[in-house]
């Protein structure tokens, strides 16, 4: 669910306002640090949640969305042999035709900061079976694409 940004904002400025309001209006002296961290607190975890509510199914989205993952079924799969030009736009741009994509990542190498040909995207609410099959061995700017779900990183 994408959430506008500047729903949030407006949300914590009433949120702080009202704290404001109440701790002139009422001062409680010693506990006014506590009265602030307890309204930031409060405001932190409420924002998100009215500002869900008032975004009401809205699916337009902006480059000052929010992605706020409730109940997503979200997963990683590998993408091989892309193009070295192709950035994360382009790649979005190419799956997200028939499936909802939530980010990609292209790896680069760390001391020329060329691409390697390869990344991950994570996509939302599919059959991973059938996206791979739709993606796998298709064209993309000239290049067969390898697609796989992603092996788990092993840490170490």
């Amino acid at each position: 669910m994408k959430v506008s940004l500047m729903q949030c904002v407006l949300i914590s400025l009433v949120l702080a306002f009202v704290g404001f309001f109440f701790t002139h209006q009422f001062p409680l002296d010693a506990y006014t640090p506590a009265v602030v961290a307890g309204s930031l607190l409060i405001s932190g975890i409420v924002t998100p949640w009215i500002a869900s509510l008032m975004s009401n199914g809205n699916t337009a989205t902006s480059s000052t969305d929010i992605e706020i993952e409730l109940d997503d079924n979200v997963s990683t799969l590998y993408v091989g042999n892309l193009p070295y030009k192709a950035n994360e736009d382009a790649v979005k741009a190419y799956f997200e035709n028939h499936i909802r994509v939530q980010s990609v990542r292209l790896m680069k190498d760390k001391k020329t900061g060329k691409r390697k040909g390869y990344g991950f995207i994570e996509v939302v609410d599919g059959d991973i079976d059938a996206i791979i099959g739709q993606f796998n061995d298709s064209v993309f700017q000239d290049r067969t694409l390898k697609v796989r779900p992603a092996k788990d990183k092993i840490p170490g």
